[in-house]
């Protein structure tokens, strides 16, 4: 079999290959993975999915794991390291080993030359050997240099107040007490494994090390990538498997053994994991595997799919299989997920489509136009999201917020004439405050302990030329405390739920634009024939002290309208695949992603299916008048499958193009490891 055979079947298990580089009489297929597939973000488990399909297919070949024969044999021992763990939320796993009598050296050439290969240059043979298994196996490692260990002591928390950590540029800044750090007696020796102080890292002079092997929450460690503008190895902020970290040491071991000429002395491994994972059990169906993929497969072909993929059956009968998936499988959590997997495997070509018409409901249920019909469908889809819908007060105590946006908007409040009590003298003028009050009461009275997801419809009241006025609005908020640590991306997810909201809806051709609101910062404004339909944004620190909001408003009445007078057009799917590109640019302060969005869309190029921002970037390492997007730009054609050779070249052209309008730099890739 040769490499463009086995480049065919690894795009045909959905491992899309997108070349194949020849390097002397070997070949690097260059190969893109999903974000859901960490267990296929290795040498090992690209080729485990690779065997698998062979396997399947009638091929008679063996997977190879990688060995750590005798290996064991070397921890005669017993390690004086301690281990702490302060973070089990936080760090699920950690298992490290301490190796002495090591010798820095130059790496062998059949080490350096598969890093060359891969694009990694050679550093000395350890932190090759870190390198190696990292993408053999996919698991995060990280090495320090034993003699500087202050007592013996490895502690993994949250960083102490006023910890300075000197980065790799030379330059030293103050940690969030948010931010996981491995410490020793006295001082920091990395962030979560991502990055060392140069200080611990080890030098020509190293001769003891230690070797840690950690699972840590993956979006802890994006939000710390992020913050500090750390460009990392992809697997830091993946969900790994933590089954896996005791075996990558010893693989670790084994190879820094080998190239060492066993003259390394190895002690006992010490484990950190408090809550194993549980192996939860999943029900399988023959009825809904039927169902899902639409042709009968033999129970004995299922059985062998799963028993390829390592897949434990712990029970069966005619009905159905109770089965639990291997730890390494993070993706697959439910059974249609199982199901995609025997698809995946079993070959989606050898399902043939019916000659009879298929009938399938085209629209969803928000164009039937009628109000109620509407509102039911986008009040699932926000309860889907995991809102809770609140009907609170319409009056509300006159405060110094209150009296700010009604002179914002030029407008009075409405006076009530004979108030049940004095806390409640003015009818609302935003659905904002009544959505505050909730809040609050929820906190204080200890019913939610992290996040509170609310919305409602309502109507709010107001005076504006001795008229007097009311409209409905449909208010979201999203609050947290303010030491809750996800909270970096909230706005976004926000605005995420708005976007779904017009998916849904049919609303496409909608505008962005900074938002003027008084009782909002850092908001934006959505607008629809240029009329104001969203204004998003986080309610000012001002205001509320203890908890974060951030609160989304929608005319209804207008979102109803668009929806209703919305003309449904038929376009067909693509037969061809889409492809993503990625680019990273530094833009002036003053440029907001809309006007990047809207250049583009003035601009021709038909291949262009959508573009969406994937990270808003400003701070450390950026000139203070700069900002850095991360923009995704979506390909499609509907005649033919897009080369790589088309899209690099409009990606080209998107450079060229955004370089001269907004004077835009593109910044490059360039990973730590």
């Amino acid at each position: 079999m040769n490499e463009n055979e086995i480049s065919n079947i690894l795009t045909d298990i959905g491992l899309t290959v997108n070349g194949i580089n020849n390097i002397n009489k070997d070949f690097v297929l260059d190969i893109e993975i999903t974000p859901n597939r960490t267990d296929a973000m290795s040498h090992y488990g690209v080729a485990r999915d690779l065997y698998t399909v062979l396997k399947f297919r009638g091929y008679k070949l063996d997977l190879i794991k990688p060995t750590v024969v005798n290996i064991e044999d070397s921890f005669h021992q017993k390690s004086y390291i301690q281990v702490f763990v302060e973070k089990h939320e936080k760090c699920i796993r950690y298992s490290g080993m301490f190796i002495s009598k090591i010798k820095i050296e130059p790496s062998p050439y059949w080490l350096t030359y598969i890093l060359k290969s891969i694009g990694i240059k050679s550093i000395n043979n350890i932190i090759d050997i870190m390198h190696f298994v990292m993408y053999e196996l996919g698991q995060p490692i990280h090495i320090f240099d034993m003699d500087k260990i202050e007592d013996r002591k490895i502690v993994i928390k949250n960083a102490e107040k006023n910890t300075h950590f000197k980065f790799p540029d030379k330059k030293i800044r103050e940690l969030d007490e948010e931010d996981i750090v491995i410490y020793d007696a006295v001082k920091p020796l990395s962030i979560a494994g991502i990055i060392n102080d140069i200080k611990s890292n080890i030098n020509i002079k190293t001769e003891n090390i230690f070797i840690g092997s950690a699972c840590f929450n993956p979006t802890i460690i994006r939000n710390i990538r992020k913050k500090y503008s750390i460009e990392t190895q992809h697997l830091f902020e993946k969900d790994t498997d933590p089954n896996q970290t005791i075996f990558a040491l010893k693989r670790t071991a084994f190879l820094i053994k080998e190239i060492t000429k066993n003259k390394i002395l190895c002690y006992d491994i010490i484990d950190f994991y408090p809550n194993p994972i549980s192996v939860s059990k999943i029900k399988l169906r023959y009825s809904k595997i039927l169902n899902v993929i639409g042709k009968k497969i033999s129970k004995k072909t299922i059985k062998k799919i799963l028993s390829l993929l390592e897949i434990i059956i712990y029970s069966e009968n005619d009905k159905y299989l109770l089965i639990s998936v291997p730890s390494y499988r993070t993706d697959v959590k439910r059974e249609i997920d199982v199901i995609e997997e025997i698809l995946r495997i079993y070959g989606i070509q050898k399902i043939s489509m019916s000659n009879k018409k298929i009938k399938i409901s085209t629209f969803p249920k928000v164009f039937y136009k009628t109000e109620y019909e509407i509102e039911k469908v986008l009040f699932e889809q926000l309860a889907c999201y995991g809102f809770q819908e609140i009907i609170s007060s319409t009056m509300i105590n006159k405060t110094k917020y209150s009296s700010l946006l009604n002179y914002f908007f030029n407008r009075e409040e409405i006076k009530i004439m004979n108030p049940v009590s004095q806390n409640y003298q003015f009818m609302r003028s935003s659905l904002l405050f009544s959505m505050i009050d909730s809040i609050e009461y929820n906190y204080n009275n200890n019913r939610i302990e992290s996040s509170i997801k609310f919305f409602e419809l309502g109507k709010i009241y107001y005076k504006k030329n001795n008229f007097f006025l009311e409209k409905t609005y449909l208010g979201i908020t999203i609050s947290q405390k303010k030491k809750t640590e996800y909270k970096n991306s909230t706005f976004f997810s926000l605005k995420g739920i708005i976007e779904q909201i017009f998916q849904k809806s049919g609303i496409y051709n909608y505008t962005q634009e900074l938002s003027k609101h008084p009782l909002l910062e850092n908001g934006i404004s959505i607008l629809y024939n240029h009329k104001n339909l969203v204004e998003i944004g986080k309610l000012k620190k001002n205001i509320l002290k203890k908890n974060e909001i951030f609160y989304a408003e929608i005319d209804w009445k207008y979102l109803v309208s668009i929806i209703q007078e919305t003309k449904i057009i038929y376009i067909p799917f693509s037969k061809y695949p889409s492809s993503r590109r990625d680019l990273s640019i530094l833009v002036d302060k003053t440029i907001s992603f809309e006007k990047i969005n809207q250049l583009i869309k003035k601009k021709e190029n038909h291949i262009i299916k959508k573009i969406k921002i994937y990270d808003l970037y400003e701070g450390i390492n950026l000139p203070s008048s700069k900002k850095s997007y991360t923009v995704s730009f979506f390909f499609e054609s509907q005649k033919g499958t897009l080369t790589d050779r088309i899209i690099n070249n409009s990606m080209k052209e998107i450079e060229l193009f955004l370089n001269k309008e907004l004077k835009a730099q593109v910044r490059k890739k360039n990973y730590m490891k």
